[in-house]
């Protein structure tokens, strides 16, 4: 590696050992499984966090990849182990692009299931108002954009909340996931598109007492920017599966490491990058 960057810190660990702090989306958890089995090569490390006074992680990015090796009764994972904090993570929103559900339906469905209401509102009123916590969130659709709102007060991030919200789509739509909220930008390129959901930001310390409690955040919304980020180690699998000590298995990706490393095979891209074949 011609770099002076610092390697990703690769640990093998026992599956059972990372908790995660979002829910799992099954259809995921189950192709992942079939690729798995299939290719027999475990590609993209989850990235992990210690979760303080345990000795279990939590799961900021990859919940589908690990569920899958966990559904598969493997043993032992290897995760990316960071430090969270910035400047080595930073902790954004995933917007929820809803898709193929009548936009009455969507609005009904919204605040049956949440008690709240739906107020018309700009755009910039909109964010300010999430800013301020006057909002649980809000909805940009083709004839305006809603607040999602009550008369009771302030709003703190809720993860029950949250999840009210999105079980109201969730199962009836398709979801997709999204980094902005204009929706001349996105509605090209999602045929039978709802709405665009916004979530208010969460911070660590939220994350970790989910993965502590098990109160979940609904998936596909927490984001985690790492840098920098181990992709394509194509570990094969039984090395995961193979009934070795852990200790063992820690020596071999040392050796596996060490390899990759002499053959010249590992590079660092700095680069913003976009991949057309993520699962």
């Amino acid at each position: 590696m011609r770099d002076s960057t610092e390697l990703p810190d690769l640990r093998m660990l026992p599956s059972g050992s990372l908790v995660t702090h979002e829910d799992c989306d099954p259809r995921r958890v189950e192709k992942l499984s079939q690729r798995l089995r299939q290719e027999g090569l475990f590609k993209h490390p989850p990235i992990i966090a210690e979760i303080p006074d345990s000795d279990l992680y939590v799961v900021l990015d990859g919940a589908n990849r690990t569920a899958a090796v966990q559904s598969l009764g493997m043993p032992h994972i290897v995760a990316q182990l960071i430090r969270y904090e910035e400047p080595f993570v930073v902790l954004d929103t995933w917007y929820h692009v809803v898709a193929g559900m009548p936009l009455d339906d969507f609005e009904v469905a919204l605040t049956q299931v949440t008690g709240l209401e739906l107020e018309k509102a700009s755009l910039e009123e909109a964010r300010q108002a999430l800013a301020d916590h006057r909002a649980a969130a809000y909805i940009v659709c083709e004839s305006g954009v809603r607040i999602v709102c009550n008369t009771r007060g302030l709003f703190c991030p809720d993860t029950a909340l949250l999840n009210h919200i999105v079980s109201a789509y969730m199962g009836h739509a398709d979801i997709f996931r999204a980094s902005n909220d204009i929706w001349e930008i996105q509605k090209p390129y999602y045929p039978g598109i709802t709405a665009i959901v916004i979530f208010p930001r969460l911070c660590p310390e939220d994350i970790i007492e989910a993965a502590r409690t098990g109160q979940k955040v609904p998936t596909g919304i927490t984001r985690h920017i790492i840098s920098p980020r181990a992709l394509n180690i194509n570990i094969p699998l039984w090395v995961l599966a193979v009934d070795w000590p852990l200790a063992q298995k820690e020596q071999w990706l040392h050796e596996w490491l060490m390899e990759r490393m002499n053959s010249d095979a590992v590079r660092y891209y700095s680069e913003s990058t976009f991949t057309f074949n993520e699962y």
